[in-house]
């Protein structure tokens, strides 16, 4: 009976020892991508920023310390499967909370970013041709105090499903180059201070439903 009880132990005792699961590092925004979000915060005119990269969560931002009516903020992050725990910002959202900075160039530091918005703040300057060499889908600025042209270099994003920059202050014609997003759905242009008629380029934009 005891040559028993000792055997099963040996057995349990092995399977303990030579066969555990293995187990991987808890996933975590990589350290660069939390230092840009910072910067990127203080370039939109944030004066408060708090950001937990554990749980990718935005806990203060703003020009006040606490958030205005109505305000809307999210972080998107896409982690890694298996034993790689990196993960990445996909969506950066602040609307609403009267930011009177400019739009950043930091954005490109962020390499997974999918869809920008910071609708309905005070950001006034141009919009970044360095945001041309992201692969964004989604690009929304509406109801702000941007200016100057239309970087013609938004057309090499082809991957942009909806550019909203209505209600703002874009001056000069419309950028042939935009008919190059074969995959744009959604356009929005109105309520800006731009002159002559839409490119005749636009006629590639066959999966365009709303302008």
């Amino acid at each position: 009976m005891l040559a028993g009880k000792l055997f099963v132990f040996l057995i349990v005792s092995l399977t303990s020892c030579c066969f555990r699961l293995p187990t991987f590092p808890e996933a975590k925004l990589v350290q660069e991508e939390v230092d840009a979000l910072e910067e990127i915060a203080r370039t939109l005119g944030s004066k408060y920023w708090k950001f937990n990269a554990d749980t990718c969560e935005i806990e203060m931002v703003g020009v006040t310390q606490v958030p205005p009516k109505n305000s809307a903020q999210r972080i998107d992050c896409e982690c890694n499967k298996g034993n790689n725990s990196d993960c990445h910002v996909t969506r950066m959202e602040l609307k609403r909370y009267n930011l009177p900075g400019v739009l950043p160039t930091q954005l490109v530091n962020l390499p997974r970013l999918q869809v920008v918005d910071f609708a309905y703040n005070y950001l006034n300057g141009t919009l970044p041709r360095e945001w041309a060499s992201m692969q964004l889908t989604s690009i929304s600025v509406v109801v702000n105090r941007l200016s100057g042209e239309i970087p013609k270099e938004l057309g090499n994003i082809t991957t942009l499903t909806t550019l909203s920059l209505e209600a703002n202050q874009f001056s000069g014609t419309i950028p042939p180059d935009l008919g190059k997003l074969i995959n744009l759905q959604e356009l929005m242009l109105s309520s800006n201070h731009l002159s002559g008629n839409l490119p005749v380029s636009f006629a590639g934009l066959v999966n365009l439903t709303d302008l």
